[in-house]
């Protein structure tokens, strides 16, 4: 997701970006709407979640390889196609079978998969320890926490699919102009440098205003004002928690952008990061509360 920034070096550069921010927003903002609130099943929604659970965990993989953009060295072609596949099918799986019927055999076969394709990659068997490591927290990473996307939509209205969105954009946004406006106090340096307090004040600010505004004075009546406020607080939490393990998980690897997919946001696991952990929380709050 995005970085707060709490200087502005290159002014040009920076307006160049937010235009190119804009712009893509512009064209996914209104495709998502209409995937959710007039494409009346859930189809285009589950197809949309294998689509980005495709392309954010080829990034995963491709940064923990080290495959560049440019190609060269270890492409990885059928690990990143098997790997791919594999977290589409989690997703459309425990979409179509049910939580409690389809998640366990289908980790279970995804995780065999890449393990032989791991395995008959015998020129990179030095590095296949690593690399197995990597495909299956990548399994947990990415896939199995996308996976209540389309559940949201199927099972409790495109409402709650549209506020867990919300909540992650929300903070995410608010948090990145709170930060370019306010920020002077770092909040986590050795992560990511740009990340300000006043940024991720501001963020609580906008979760808390979505899960008001979206939520309880428009799309969910029914949801308590104080239930929104903590929902608010506690989604933007952990939207930004996302947003730093993505960081430390690219420092990790020596990489700015997980990718270049979506033009002034880098790539798709730079966009979805926090949604990765927003969702849960409001799916799951969705179960047990109401």
């Amino acid at each position: 997701m995005s970085e707060q920034q709490p200087t502005s070096p290159a002014p040009k550069k920076q307006m160049g970006n937010l235009a190119q921010r804009l712009l893509t927003a512009g064209v996914l903002i209104p495709v998502l709407v209409i995937s959710m609130f007039v494409e009346a099943t859930h189809w285009s929604i589950t197809g949309f979640s294998m689509l980005a659970v495709f392309f954010a965990g080829d990034e995963y993989l491709r940064m923990a390889v080290g495959v560049s953009p440019e190609g060269g060295g270890d492409r990885a072609k059928g690990l990143r196609a098997t790997f791919g596949l594999a977290g589409a099918a989690v997703v459309f799986a425990n979409t179509e079978l049910g939580t409690r019927d389809a998640m366990a055999p289908v980790l279970f076969v995804a995780a065999m998969a890449l393990a032989m394709a791991i395995l008959v990659r015998k020129r990179y068997l030095p590095q296949a320890g690593r690399h197995l490591a990597v495909v299956l927290s990548g399994l947990v990473y990415v896939p199995m926490l996308a996976c209540v996307w389309p559940l949201l939509k199927k099972d409790f209205g495109p409402e709650w699919l549209f506020l867990a969105l919300a909540l992650a954009f929300s903070s995410d946004s608010v948090a990145y102009f709170a930060g370019r406006a306010f920020g002077k106090h770092k909040l986590y340096e050795a992560v990511s440098p740009k990340k300000t307090v006043e940024g991720a004040i501001g963020g609580l600010v906008g979760g808390v205003a979505a899960m008001l505004g979206f939520g309880h004075f428009w799309l969910a009546p029914d949801l308590p004002i104080l239930d929104a406020v903590v929902l608010g607080v506690v989604g933007s939490i952990l939207g930004q928690l996302g947003d730093l393990i993505e960081s430390m998980v690219k420092r990790t690897f020596g990489v700015k952008d997980s990718g270049n997919v979506l033009p002034g946001h880098g790539g798709m696991l730079d966009r979805v990061d926090g949604l990765l952990f927003v969702a849960p929380l409001v799916y799951y709050y969705r179960i047990l509360f109401s």
